[in-house]
C-alpha cells in the first residue's frame, strides 16, 4: 500500500488499498489508543473495552504469516474477552485470506464500506444552505464535539472522546482539523466533520462526518464535505479519500463528484 503516495493528483490508479490505508494513521496514546505489535498486521486498539475502539488490518499478502498474525491477534481479545473489529480490501479477497476470518468465528456478514476517490482544485469558498453555518473547530477540547460524534455514529461518549483526540493528535502520518456546523443562528453545533492530511504527500482524508438527526435534511452533511474540500485544495492536496459506510452516504458523496473505487469490508469478532 503506497500511504504516502507524491503523485501530482491523478486519481484514475487509485485503489481501494490505499483508500483503506489512510484510514490506518493514528498514533499511539496512553491511556487511549495503543498501537497493534505484531508482526503482519497493523491497527490500534484501547484500555477502553468498546470494541469500535480496536481496529486492525494485514499487511501482509502471505497466507501463512496472515493466518499466525490472525491467530495471535483473536488469542489476544479472546483472553481479554473483549470484541474488536478488522478491516480487509478486495486485495484480501484475492489473496484467500478472508476465509481465514471465517474460520476464526468472526460474524457474517460483514460490514460494507465504499472506499470513494476525487480529485479536488483550488475554487471558491463554497456558500452553506440558507441558515446554516460552518466553521473550523479551534477549540479542541469542545465537548460538544465529540458528543455530535457519539450521537452520529451511536457510541458513548467516552468512546468518541477518545477518537476525537486520536485524530486531532498530529503525527508524520496524519493531522487532522476539525469542522461544526450549527443552524438559524445557534453556535450549537449539529453537525461534524473532520478533515486528515495524510503525511506530505496530496491526499486528505474525510474522516467521521454526521449530523444530528432532527437536522437532516438541509444540506448540512454536504456543506461539511465541501468546505474540508475547499480547505485542502487551497492547502495544496489534490486528492480526497473517504470511507462511506452508509448507502445514503455514498449516493451523496457521488453526487459531490467522489468515484467507488472498491468494497472495504468491517468484519467483526465478539467473545
Amino acid at each position: 500500500m503506497t500511504l504516502l503516495d507524491e503523485r501530482a493528483g491523478d486519481v484514475s490508479d487509485i485503489t481501494a488499498e490505499e483508500v483503506m490505508a489512510s484510514h490506518f494513521t493514528l498514533v499511539s496514546q496512553p491511556g487511549a489508543i495503543e498501537a497493534i505489535a505484531v508482526d503482519g498486521v497493523e491497527g490500534w486498539t484501547s484500555p477502553n473495552p468498546h470494541p469500535a475502539l480496536s481496529l486492525i488490518c494485514w499487511t501482509t499478502d502471505d497466507p501463512g504469516e496472515a493466518a499466525a498474525a490472525l491467530e495471535r491477534v483473536t488469542e489476544r481479545f479472546r483472553t481479554e474477552g473483549r470484541g474488536f473489529d478488522w478491516m480487509t480490501c478486495p486485495r484480501c479477497d484475492h489473496s484467500g485470506l478472508v476465509s481465514l476470518l471465517e474460520d476464526q468465528g468472526f460474524i457474517n456478514p460483514p460490514l460494507q464500506i465504499a472506499a470513494m476517490v476525487k480529485r479536488i482544485e483550488p475554487h471558491g469558498k463554497p456558500q452553506p444552505p440558507d441558515g446554516v453555518h460552518i466553521w473550523k473547530v479551534d477549540e479542541i477540547a469542545d465537548k460538544r464535539i465529540w458528543c455530535v460524534m457519539a450521537q452520529g455514529f451511536d457510541v458513548p461518549d467516552d468512546v468518541a472522546e477518545i477518537f476525537h483526540n486520536a485524530y486531532a493528535n498530529p503525527s508524520k502520518l496524519q493531522r487532522t482539523e476539525i469542522y461544526a456546523a450549527a443552524v438559524d443562528g445557534s453556535d450549537t453545533p449539529v453537525g461534524v466533520g473532520y478533515l486528515s492530511y495524510i503525511g506530505d504527500g496530496p491526499s486528505v482524508l474525510l474522516r467521521v462526518s454526521c449530523t444530528l438527526e432532527g437536522n437532516r435534511g438541509r444540506g448540512i452533511y454536504s456543506a461539511v464535505v465541501k468546505r474540508r474540500l475547499h480547505d485542502a485544495a487551497r492547502a495544496g492536496r489534490t486528492q480526497a479519500f473517504v470511507h462511506a459506510y452508509s448507502e445514503e452516504s455514498r449516493r451523496c458523496l457521488e453526487h459531490l463528484g467522489f468515484s467507488c473505487v472498491g468494497t472495504l469490508q468491517l468484519h467483526r469478532w465478539r467473545p
